[in-house]
């Protein structure tokens, strides 16, 4: 198995890194989904939201499931926005 890239620095935190998406399709067809996020000189795919979630529902793991209901209602918070402004 591969090991995700190592970050150091203030606010790695934030970052979730995978070598693998459980309960998606194949990487090809994910890769296509992704968003392109500016990190400085870095453009960085992310996977939009409602995947993400999809994929910590499938893993089962207890951290995964205790951020899904702050991950779900940013969900909805966005697309209650898009619908109000779009």
């Amino acid at each position: 198995m591969n090991n995700p890239p190592l970050l150091v620095g203030g606010g790695v935190e934030l970052f979730d890194i995978v070598v693998n998406m459980h309960g998606l399709g194949p990487f090809e067809q994910e890769a296509k989904r992704a968003i392109k996020i500016r990190l400085g000189d870095v453009e960085i795919p992310v996977l939009p939201l409602d995947r993400i979630i999809t994929s910590k529902r499938a893993t089962g793991r207890p951290k995964d499931r205790a951020i899904l209901p702050a991950l779900e209602d940013t969900l909805r918070t966005l697309r209650s926005r898009h619908k109000r402004d779009g």
